[in-house]
């Protein structure tokens, strides 16, 4: 994710003089992982700062330390911080109504909760934790996030009942004429939405305000109308992610993710806090600074070597009391650690893998290949020779609960879905590449199972067992997608980052599935694909497998996992291209007898098949059907209006937010019905015969009855 500012304190140097028992100018060539003098900033325990001062000394060891690093004798160094020269509480909000409530550092969030979110109708990685996306469910509604608005169809009536701005317009007498895009206050993109009883939460951020924003709606399941209830600030610098997603809901909970750079610790003034939004009138009459998000004794000390941490901050703020308390009162927990991080979320518990990744800085060590260049092979070094992979701390924190532990893990998890927990054991597929090449990371993947009993973490930072890591067989490509199914782990991989089919002079592409049953790692079973992989889903129990092998169209292969990993059917769709590469992009339902209907975007034309995260222009959707032995049938697709055919009312434009980050296309499976969103269409159809067939549309951006 893209860094959330933080705030508290500025470096100031002054003098110029050796620092006892630290190298000389110009002697520091040392990358950051191998470098013992960062053991003096580094604990072996976790533990949590007592207050700013000792979060100041930190700084200022870590900056003399930097200093000797970077080439520089530097001497009596000082921490001025704006309006604080020793530990403090934090600033008191004057503005009762609209402040969250403060808690202590020690405070323990209540387990219980008071209300349970809905099941999703999104594509998530863990069942009972729900991810942010652009299509959600309320009841009798389904409700769409696009161009910064919030949608609410009634399906019983196929009908639009509101079209809601999540973006607030100017006062009359602000506006600016021929300028319309100054006349909009809040924020510049709205990209996930997550729904919890009636509560509809969107997420977005503001260049204006520099933070994140978070607007929380009220559906009124009588009259389909929705309504604002409040809008909030996090500073920030930006949360979004090309994969991962920024918030999540167990239960009444909301779990937010910010990370944030220690750089930008200049005032005291420019701490993260949390605040009600304001209009610009309002903020002037009234005071409405907020209160900290976090201070120091919320944030845990490092426990890896890193000369560029970041403070890596969870925040969880319950939902069920959001009707009384008019306010979303958050608790947050903060670890400093390298800026490398992926966050998993299980129903019960909270997952932060931070690694050593990008703390080398020497890329020409006595194994590695001399000079290589990105047009020639990586070879595949002996693992014996790639012992040095990015050193790790994984945190594991209760939702219920501000306490965490600690696991001492190597190597890097390739995505958060390359995390898993099941039956009190947490489980990672590691990258296991060396991140002491500089081209490593273009060699094949090599791989590592990673399994860890969750009461074995603790306060003590102690790296886990060797025998907790399995190796596993290589999938041979560079790039590669995962997926837990249970007790099953499945990856494989490309060649290419994107997701583009190989052109008409390439080599027909392949791949290998490795299969791993986590239950017995070693077993694992490698299977030939005669196309390479861009996407791993599940499918009920099964795993379905998407890929290229020419340009001629996609390929998909469901494989069943059972006593064994084996192909149980493949299919090809000629012409058709996958467009979209998140993982909300893809769908499916299975009923009890096994029967199964798969959605996921297409195109037609090759050139659309990048799966850019900044392409608007809508998808068709493909579906395929799959039978209760696992065989899949092309079920045909539902055809999106063409983007230069697209004609939105006269009366409706697209003001804020108009390129889809998350994606506009997406199968919804809901109740026995199916719905298709393509752009600003929603559609609903039916499998008759194996085939699909819309039996009605609606264009989102008609006008709304009457009131």
């Amino acid at each position: 994710m893209r860094g959330l500012l933080l705030a508290g304190a500025a470096l100031l140097l002054a003098g110029c003089a050796t620092v006892p028992g630290e190298v000389a100018r110009g002697t520091s060539s040392v990358s950051p992982v191998d470098d013992p003098r960062l053991d003096r900033v580094t604990e072996t325990e976790l533990v949590r700062f007592t207050g700013d001062g000792e979060f100041r000394r930190y700084l200022d060891r870590l900056g003399r330390i930097k200093d000797q690093r970077d080439g520089y004798a530097l001497a009596n160094r000082e921490i001025v911080v704006a309006a604080a020269t020793q530990d403090s509480d934090p600033p008191v909000c004057e503005d009762p109504e609209n402040c969250p409530m403060e808690e202590s550092a020690d405070s323990v969030v209540v387990t219980g909760s008071k209300a349970a979110a809905p099941t999703s109708i999104t594509n998530v990685q863990t069942a009972g934790v729900d991810e942010g996306d652009i299509v959600k469910q309320i009841g009798d509604y389904l409700l769409v996030l696009q161009d910064g608005r919030i949608f609410a169809i009634n399906v019983k009536t196929m009908q639009l009942t509101d079209r809601a701005d999540v973006y607030r317009r100017l006062p009359a007498d602000r506006v600016k004429k021929n300028r319309w895009e100054d006349n909009f206050e809040g924020a510049d993109w709205y990209d996930e939405m997550l729904v919890q009883d009636d509560h509809i939460i969107i997420t977005a951020y503001s260049y204006e305000d520099s933070a994140t924003e978070m607007s929380v709606f009220k559906l009124d399941q009588a009259s389909g109308r929705v309504k604002s209830e409040g809008v909030f600030l996090i500073t920030s610098d930006d949360y979004y992610d090309v994969d991962n997603y920024a918030t999540r809901i167990v239960g009444d909970k909301l779990v937010v993710y910010t990370p944030y750079s220690v750089d930008q610790f200049e005032e005291l003034e420019a701490r993260p806090v949390l605040r009600r939004w304001l209009p610009q009138a309002e903020r002037e009459k009234r005071k409405n600074e907020g209160v900290p998000l976090l201070d120091a004794k919320s944030i845990y000390k490092p426990v890896l070597r890193t000369a560029d941490p970041r403070v890596h901050a969870i925040s969880v703020c319950p939902l069920g009391d959001f009707d009384r308390s008019r306010n979303l009162d958050c608790r947050t927990t903060a670890f400093l650690g390298p800026r490398a991080a992926e966050m998993f979320v299980s129903p019960e518990t909270i997952y932060l893998w931070t690694s050593t990744i990008y703390e080398n800085e020497d890329g020409d060590r006595d194994e590695c290949v001399k000079d290589w260049n990105y047009d020639t092979p990586y070879p595949v070094l002996p693992r014996a020779a790639r012992r040095d992979v990015p050193a790790g701390a994984l945190y594991r924190m209760p939702i219920g609960a501000r306490d965490a532990t600690v696991a001492g893990v190597s190597g890097n998890p390739y995505d958060h879905l390359s995390m898993d927990e099941r039956d009190g054991e947490f489980r990672a597929l590691v990258d296991w590449r060396t991140i002491r090449c500089e081209g490593a990371y273009y060699a094949p993947a090599e791989s590592s199972l990673l399994k860890i009993r969750t009461n074995s973490f603790s306060t003590l930072f102690e790296p886990v067992a060797d025998q907790a890591f399995t190796p596993l067989p290589s999938a041979g490509k560079r790039i590669v997608e995962n997926r837990f199914a249970d007790d099953w782990l499945l990856f494989g991989g490309r060649d290419n980052w994107g997701g583009y089919p190989p052109g008409d002079a390439s080599t027909p592409q392949s791949a290998k599935a490795v299969a791993v049953p986590v239950k017995r790692p070693r077993d694992a079973t490698v299977i030939d694909l005669p196309h390479n992989i861009v996407r791993v889903e599940r499918v009920g129990n099964d795993v379905i497998v998407n890929g290229y092998r020419d340009d001629k169209g996609l390929n998909l292969t469901l494989i069943g996992l059972g006593k064994e990993a084996r192909i149980a059917s493949t299919t090809f769709l000629a012409r058709r291209y996958e467009s979209e590469g998140r993982s909300h992009a893809f769908n499916s339902v299975v009923d009890e007898g096994g029967n199964g209907l798969i959605g996921v975007p297409t195109v037609r034309s090759e050139e659309g098949s990048g799966r850019w995260w900044w392409n608007s222009n809508s998808s068709d959707l493909s579906f395929l059907t799959k039978s209760p032995a696992g065989q899949l049938g092309d079920a045909g697709s539902l055809i999106a209006v063409p983007a230069d055919d697209v004609e939105t009312h006269p009366d409706y434009v697209c003001e804020v937010s108009c390129i889809d980050w998350y994606g506009n296309s997406r199968a919804v499976f809901l109740a026995g019905r199916v719905f298709g969103l393509m752009g600003t269409h929603l559609v609903e159809a039916r499998v008759e015969n194996g085939k699909i067939r819309e039996i009605a549309r609606i264009d989102l951006t008609t006008p709304l009855p009457p009131r």
